[in-house]
Order: C-alpha cells, then structure tokens, then sequence
C-alpha cells in the first residue's frame, strides 16, 4: 500500500518559517553525512570558504547570529583529540552563486565589503566514538554582532580561517557531504540512541534503502521482529517533524517516539511464516522534494491488542535525495600549504547549522 505525502508537504512548506535555526544543507538535521571535512580544524594553518545561495537562508531581511559545525566519525578508527585555538570569520553579501564557485576567494567575493563577525578562540571537544549519529552541533561559533542578510540581494560567503599558527594535535573530522557524486542516493540515519524499546515477546527493528529514498522514487523500509507471532500487526509511521514525545504515560515506559506533522500511517500483518510486507511510500516526481527531511518508526502490536506488551523500533531520519545531479545550491573550498582547492567535483560542503532569524 502506497501513501503520497504532497500534500502534507505543500502544506508544511507553505508555512511562514518561524525557526531560530537552520541546518544546512537541508535535511541533515538529524541524518549523518556520508564524508567528513579537515578545514579549517586540525591544521595549523588552514582556511575554508562556504557559499550559500540566497534563498537556502532567506529571501527576506534576517540576520545570522552564530554558525555550528559537529564532529564525525565514519568509521570507528578516525578519533580526534580537542584542542583551543584562534579562528576569524569574515561574511560577505556575494553575486556568485554556488553553482560558479570557484577556488579563489578573491573571484567568489567580487568586491564586496566584508564584516567580520568572529575573530577569537574556539575549543573543539574531543571525538571520540560516536554512540549516536550524527553528533550534536558541539563545534559553536557565536557572531560578535548579528550580521543583517537579505537573499534577494545576494548570496552569502563565510571565508573561515585561523589566525594563529599554532601547531594542533591531529586531523579533526567534521560532519560533511557530497551530492553530486555517481551514485544517485539518499541518506539514512538510526535516531534512536537505544535502538528502540522491546516488548514482551520480543523487538522490531527497521532498515530504510538510501538507494531509494529520492525524488520519484520509494521510502522503502524492511520490519524485521526477533520473534515470530509476537506482534501480528506492525503499525508504520512517516512523519515531516522531528517530535521525540516519551510514551511512559501512554504504557511503554522508557520509549520514545521520533514522529510530528505530517503523519502517514500503514497497518502491516505478519505473513504466516514470519516477515512483513515492506512499508513504501512513493516519493512525488518534483525537484522541491529534494532534501525534505522524514522519519519513521515502527510499532508492534501484540496478539491483545493493546499497548501492553507492544514493542517500538528504533526511530530513522531519511532524507531525499534527487532523482539525477542536484542543483548546486551550497559549495565550499579549502586552503592546504599550496594553494585552494574544491575538494571533488560536485556539492561538496560541510554540514552547518546557522542561528539567526530567517523569514
């Protein structure tokens, strides 16, 4: 049984935007980037630039109070050692689009009068492990004063750089991404940092394919149960909002569930040897879903159907990726010992959350 969410979504879209903060690109609040960025941390002397189009911040006049990077890992061997050390921040009000970066910053500001808005230390936490993907925004870079941004009139450009050259532990992995590589895809992220909450006959768990997950294509999710019979109807959830809510009063004590606006619901019945149908749901033929954010959990209802005895699976972020090459709405550039440099070909950027007040 398939369920379009359009509507629910041109809804949600048509709404004023009221939030404080806006993580970018979209859609990665909640989901970890396949890559990881070394600039400007973890060098001695290091640089980055990040442009922005315009309308991935506002098209109206709002101002940016602060940036926020967060720690990755990738793989369980790539651990960083947190250290202090100086960084500026310089932003500019740019007519170059990100799709026309280049790697000199020189080119990309065009002229255009900067403000420095951070100048100062920045104390990068130790990553270590990572129990939960992706990582908090732990990497603050609160601005001096609020910088005043209107996307109408142009795109933003923050040249990040340190000041010092002070010698640094070792490489230091921020979360980043990459859109416009080979592989159309999606991307996937577990959300829940207990992997969900067992019932009394056993635990759900889900797997949704990132290959998938894009514009035209399916959310495609797999229920796996440990016990077969234990929970006969596997109730599905999609939702546009990240919402954790506790469940305690409502009977499963220490669950939590992810879903908000938007909910879609589908009803699975275990098939007779085990197993259950997997839950899809299309993805519309439209390039605005690119990047909308969704997740999904699954609830196991027991043969008395009630609350008692259920279980809940762990919760998932999904976001959607494009059906072919992404329009290159957020690029950035690195200054090694040699020179600047694009890391690859494509979209190609850290993951940031901006602070502000974006209408």
């Amino acid at each position: 049984m398939n369920h379009p969410f359009a509507l629910a979504t041109s809804l949600l879209l048509s709404l004023p935007l009221l939030a404080q903060q806006k993580v970018l690109p979209p859609g990665m609040d909640h989901v970890e980037g396949p890559l990881v960025y070394t600039y400007p941390f973890g060098r001695a002397d290091g640089a980055m630039q990040v442009l922005v189009d315009g309308d991935r911040l506002t098209m109206a006049q709002g101002v940016i109070t602060g940036i926020s990077f967060r720690p990755s890992q990738v793989t369980s061997t790539q651990i960083g050692t947190g250290y202090t050390k100086n960084y500026r921040i310089t932003a500019y009000t740019v007519t170059r689009p990100a799709s026309m970066m280049v790697t000199d910053p020189v080119t990309n500001i065009g002229g255009a009068p900067g403000t420095v808005v951070f100048n100062g230390p920045v104390t990068l936490p130790n990553s270590g492990i990572l129990t939960q993907q992706p990582a908090p925004f732990l990497i603050p870079m609160p601005f001096s004063a609020p910088y005043p941004f209107d996307g109408s009139q142009g795109n933003l450009l923050l040249l990040i750089e340190t000041t010092d050259l002070t010698p640094v532990p070792s490489l230091y992995r921020i979360d980043a991404v990459n859109f416009r590589n080979t592989t159309v895809t999606g991307l996937v992220s577990d959300i829940d940092p207990n992997g969900g909450c067992p019932g009394a006959g056993g635990s759900l768990s889900i797997a949704t394919a990132e290959a998938q997950a894009i514009v035209g294509g399916v959310i495609d999710t797999t229920i796996t149960s440990t016990t077969n019979g234990a929970f006969p109807v596997a109730l599905a959830t999609l939702s546009l909002a990240w919402q954790p809510t506790d469940l305690t009063p409502f009977g499963l004590p220490g669950c939590s569930s992810f879903g908000g606006l938007g909910f879609a619901l589908q009803f699975l019945f275990e098939n007779g040897g085990g197993g259950y149908p997997h839950a899809l749901w299309n993805v519309p033929v439209d390039p605005i879903f690119e990047g909308v954010a969704l997740y999904t959990q699954v609830l196991g209802i027991p043969p008395s159907n009630t609350l008692a005895g259920a279980a809940l699976s762990q919760g998932q972020a999904i976001r959607i990726g494009s059906s072919s090459f992404p329009a290159q709405k957020m690029m950035a550039a690195f200054r090694s010992s040699t020179g600047w440099f694009i890391g690859t070909a494509g979209e190609f950027t850290p993951v940031i959350l901006f602070d502000g007040v974006f209408p």
